[in-house]
Parts: C-alpha cells; sequence; structure tokens
C-alpha cells in the first residue's frame, strides 16, 4: 500500500499523460489506509496534508491536524536552501504531485526549477507504522556538496484524549538507530525513526526547543547534538541526514524514515485512571465539606 511523489519524466510519458489524466491532477491530496488501523493523506509537497481533519491516524487516534497542521521537508547543500517545502505556508517548491500506485492514479509534472528532482515513496508495511522512502536526483549541470534534509513534524496525538498539545519529547539511539519519540500524557506514541543504513549518511534527532511548526535546517539540528531526554512542551520533531556530494548527471541518494505510532502501556493506562480517580475523589470531599 504505498503512492510515490515524482518531479520529474522523460517529456514523451508526461504529454501521454497529460490530456487522459488532466482531472485526476487535481485528486490530492492522497490517502492511503491499511490494516483497518493506520492512514495517512499526503499533499501533492509530500508532508501530511493540512487540507482535513486527517493526516496521519492509528487506532482512531489523529496525531497531526490539530491546531497548526504542521509537516515539512527541507534539502539544502553547501551554498544553502535548496527546497524547503511546509505545510503551513503550502509550499510545493519541486512540484511535486502526489498518485496512487497500482491503478489508481498517476500524475506527472515537469521538473522543478531548482533543477533537482524527488520521489517519495509512502507504504504502510505494517500496523501503526508509515514508511518513507526518499529518493534526491541532482539533474543540473554542477556537482552539489554538503547535501543535507530534514523532515519534521509536530506531534499532537493528545488533544483527541483531552491533555493538551504537549509532549514528552526523546532523542533516541544514534546513527542508524536514531530516533525522536514524542508521547502525550494519555500516553499515546508517535516515533520518527531512521531505517537508512547507518553507512550511507549521517544521522541526527532533534526537538525544536523553540518552536512547534517551522521547518529546521539540517545544520542546526546537527549543531545541536541533542540526546535523551529532552523534556515536556509543544514541540516538533526532527531528523537531519547529511548525503556528502551528489554529482551532477542525474546521480542520486536514497534515505528512509518512519512514524511510528502506539498506544499506551497498560501500566500508563492505571495510572491516568489513577489520577482521574483522585481527582473525583478530591472533588465529592470538597463538596461534601
Amino acid at each position: 500500500m504505498k503512492f510515490e511523489l515524482k518531479s520529474h519524466i522523460t517529456k514523451a510519458v508526461a504529454l501521454a499523460f497529460c490530456g487522459a489524466l488532466a482531472t485526476a491532477a487535481q485528486a490530492a491530496p492522497t490517502v492511503i489506509s491499511g490494516f483497518g488501523t493506520t492512514s495517512a493523506t499526503i499533499a501533492d509537497a509530500g508532508y501530511f496534508s493540512p487540507a482535513g481533519a486527517l493526516g496521519l491516524s492509528f487506532l482512531g487516534r489523529e496525531f497531526v491536524n490539530h491546531g497548526t497542521f504542521a509537516s515539512n521537508w527541507s534539502l539544502y547543500d553547501s551554498s544553502g536552501p535548496v527546497a524547503v517545502a511546509d505545510s503551513v505556508g503550502g509550499t510545493n517548491p519541486l512540484s511535486t504531485i502526489s498518485f496512487g500506485v497500482g491503478g489508481s492514479i498517476s500524475v506527472t509534472t515537469n521538473l522543478g526549477s531548482s533543477g533537482w528532482s524527488l520521489l517519495e515513496t509512502v507504504s504502510i508495511p505494517t500496523s501503526g507504522h508509515v514508511a518513507v522512502t526518499i529518493q534526491l536526483t541532482n539533474n543540473t549541470s554542477a556537482d552539489a556538496t554538503g547535501v543535507q534534509w530534514s523532515v519534521g513534524v509536530d506531534p499532537d496525538q493528545g488533544i483527541p484524549g483531552g491533555v493538551g498539545f504537549g509532549t514528552t519529547n526523546e532523542v533516541l539511539g544514534a546513527g542508524g538507530t536514531t530516533a525522536v519519540k514524542a508521547t502525550s500524557l494519555d500516553g499515546w506514541s508517535l516515533t520518527l525513526a531512521n531505517t537508512t543504513s547507518a553507512g550511507a549518511v549521517d544521522i541526527a534527532g532533534y526537538v525544536d526547543p523553540f518552536s512547534c511548526c517551522s521547518p529546521i535546517a539540517p545544520a542546526t539540528i546537527f549543531a545541536a547534538g541533542q540526546s535523551g531526554s529532552q523534556g515536556f512542551s509543544d514541540s516538533s520533531i526532527n531528523l537531519a541526514f547529511a548525503l556528502g556530494d551528489i554529482a551532477s548527471g542525474g546521480k542520486s541518494q536514497v534515505i528512509g524514515y518512519e512514524y511510528i505510532m502506539a498506544v499506551p502501556e497498560p501500566e500508563t493506562y492505571a495510572m491516568l485512571l489513577a489520577g482521574l480517580g483522585l481527582i473525583g475523589f478530591s472533588a465529592r470531599r470538597r463538596i461534601g465539606a
């Protein structure tokens, strides 16, 4: 169960699709679901769609689309930002369009003005997991040095449980095991985890101490050097990837990551119920007094 985002295709194929799929080009955002538990809605630009109530969901709990619907990615090289896609601003810098795979919807666009193309594949490999693969291709006439990618999302899964926007945030692991985890007060967690081979790139996790909702430059993430607990706050969780140099003439680099959603552990439920019971008991005592 997957769909792809493409920003480049041969001219002949693009012309062949153009007339037949003109209506389909307006079909995004694209929704995928799997295992009767998990769904993701992706905008044309490749982030979770802010167009409706659902962006990233598991067992009926929405994780992203509350308050400010914040999801983004950034592509940088040694000269600075190449493309920054931000759901808050509605930007789509590489002019990508989402489409279903397997005969549902396929739409193509011309190459982004930056000279880069993006192939993003999103799938649901198992319940509670939304996997993303990113293939970046340098179609410019010059080699790109110091290429970096970052991805971020604002986890707000506590809102449906009535416990607010804040989460307890952790940067876990290093290298190939890098992940960032955000857990709401009622125990639902969202983990953004690397799935790229440790030898391919340098990877870092980051909890933004300043904002829930803004794209973070990869260099900022690497410079912060965060690890372990980052406290409780309404913050975005992010991953950064250092990709090195990507040669011109259509050379590519591939990375991957997953969004992993989990329900509260039984002991968390017990503590929550106990806390609610104490609140109720205290309220009854005040009324009786």
